[in-house]
């Protein structure tokens, strides 16, 4: 278990600012001298900014991941980060539909095997704590209408004896 702890802290943990600002340069020098994008850097900043504490980044990277697929280059590894990128903006969903693209290329692949896993513990911790937030609301609602009881009620009894 150790394992999959290690990954949830892997996916939550963002990418140093510095490094997605190098390899942006690496992949705008070669954006403006080159006809295209080596895949190798294109990779590399997508990587990146699925990684990115921002998401208009991680977008940014699942739009870069989805061109490499697009390509005709469907590699593991690509859709990987697609599916990491859409965990990582709460879209699990989509995360697990990638995962299964990955499982159908190969059929043990143990990284989609736990980022499913990851995704749906998640799901399930989510579910709790929603769970708990609506109960305590409904004792918060409900504690506040038997105080508004209680003091309608003094009130009440006040008047009468009068």
């Amino acid at each position: 278990m150790a394992d999959l702890n290690d990954l949830i802290e892997d996916l939550d943990t963002p990418c140093d600012d510095k490094d997605i600002a190098e390899h942006e340069t690496r992949y705008n020098e070669e954006l403006s001298s080159k006809p295209v994008v080596s895949t190798q850097t294109q990779f590399g900043y997508a990587y990146v900014l699925v990684k990115s504490r921002y998401d208009n980044d991680i977008r940014k990277g699942i739009r870069l991941l989805e061109e490499l697929c697009q390509s005709g280059v469907d590699q593991r590894d690509f859709v990987y980060f697609l599916a990491v990128g859409y965990y990582r903006l709460g879209d699990s969903r989509v995360a697990i539909k990638y995962c299964e693209r990955i499982l159908e290329m190969e059929p043990g692949n143990t990284q989609a095997r736990q980022l499913i896993e990851v995704i749906k513990k998640k799901r399930k911790k989510d579910a709790m704590i929603g769970a708990a937030v609506l109960g305590g609301g409904a004792v918060a609602v409900t504690g506040g209408l038997l105080v508004a009881g209680a003091v309608i009620g003094a009130g009440i009894a006040a008047l009468r004896r009068r």
